[in-house]
């Protein structure tokens, strides 16, 4: 290139440098640096085109209002601080504030960090992800289990209340040992009849971890929960008696479906009830999900495939659910004899 070439292009290159928009502190024609301007933005900006980005995502409503529950924690920790300017040590003092007893909250917020920060890299609008590597904070299960003498008292109670599906959905629980929404939701005609007779009540169930389907179960009619002594047909036969007609399995006096808030406010009253307000503090009650593990349990000990009935892809999550957290930690367990030779 000749000197003459060279002090054109030199004299385009310097036209082009004072077409660029001025930043605040900086001289008209100086190019800054990427980074420099892009610490400028804060968190909450970034917040708002990524939230934006997840209701294109297609996410059910319920998703959708998890997760923004969740960003707002964000929003307010961080919001206001430059995207670029965040440390770990700031994510990890600020999660502190959550304590021991909102610790699944604390996991859930980093969560969330940790994605918006992967699609800011992601979209050029961080450098790094200072959530990356933090450690999750440590969730210690404080929920209490369900023993079967307290579902069993809490039947009795429910059969004397004017709220018959009340009684339905405790039977129901604990023989499909199905997750609320899944009770919520079951239907008359979810039972089909197989090419040989044999009758199974399909469940889709909601529980969808990450993927656009949930697990797919089809259960035994016929199949019997010794405990009870009542097979999920049986069961079935209940709900239909229970209240006037209706689709779905639990319903209302009036034939209507029933509201997911509705089955865990009743569940929660007759617990109470059953076992006086001092049982446990307030976040350690059992919940309408705790019935899930009690029916996981006794199924497990008559030997059905607890795995395929919960729709878990992984045994090491059935294993969650048939742990007792010490309810028999106290009982003798008794070491037998191998059958005599000959």
């Amino acid at each position: 290139m000749n000197t003459s070439e060279l002090a054109a292009t030199l004299d385009l290159l310097a036209q082009a440098l004072r077409l660029l928009p001025a930043q605040p502190g900086q001289a008209p024609g100086v190019a800054a640096p990427a980074l420099a301007v892009a610490s400028q933005k804060t968190l909450a900006e970034w917040l708002d085109v990524h939230e934006q980005q997840l209701r294109e995502r297609g996410y059910k409503a319920q998703t959708l209002k998890n997760r923004g529950a969740n960003l707002k924690h964000v929003r307010r920790l961080w919001g206001a601080r430059p995207i670029n300017a965040i440390k770990p040590h700031e994510i990890a003092t600020a999660l502190k504030q959550f304590g021991p007893e909102h610790s699944s909250t604390a996991r859930r917020v980093l969560a969330e960090l940790r994605d918006a920060y992967t699609e800011a890299v992601a979209n050029g609008w961080a450098e790094n992800n200072p959530a990356a590597h933090l450690k999750t904070p440590a969730h210690k299960v404080k929920r209490g289990r369900l023993t079967f003498a307290t579902w069993s008292a809490m039947r009795d109670l429910a059969q004397a209340s004017p709220q018959r599906w009340v009684e339905s959905m405790l039977l129901l629980a604990l023989v499909t040992g199905q997750r609320r929404a899944d009770l919520a939701k079951m239907r008359f005609d979810d039972v089909i009849v197989d090419d040989e007779g044999r009758q199974y009540l399909r469940v889709e169930q909601q529980k969808e971890a990450g993927k656009g389907y949930g697990a797919r179960v089809e259960i035994p009619l016929a199949l019997q929960l010794d405990a009870i002594g009542m097979t999920v047909g049986q069961v079935i036969e209940h709900c239909r008696q229970s209240a006037p007609p209706g689709h779905v399995l639990l319903r209302k006096a009036g034939g209507g479906a029933i509201e997911q808030s509705s089955l865990s406010a009743r569940f929660h009253e007759h617990i109470r009830a059953v076992l006086g307000d001092a049982a446990h503090r307030l976040h350690e009650w059992p919940s309408l999900h705790e019935v899930r593990s009690l029916s996981a349990r006794l199924y497990d000990a008559q030997g059905v495939d607890v795995q395929t009935l919960l729709g878990h892809k992984h045994p090491e999550m059935t294993s969650l659910y048939t742990d007792d957290r010490g309810l028999s930690a106290k009982d003798w367990k008794r070491v037998e004899l191998a059958p005599a030779a000959g």
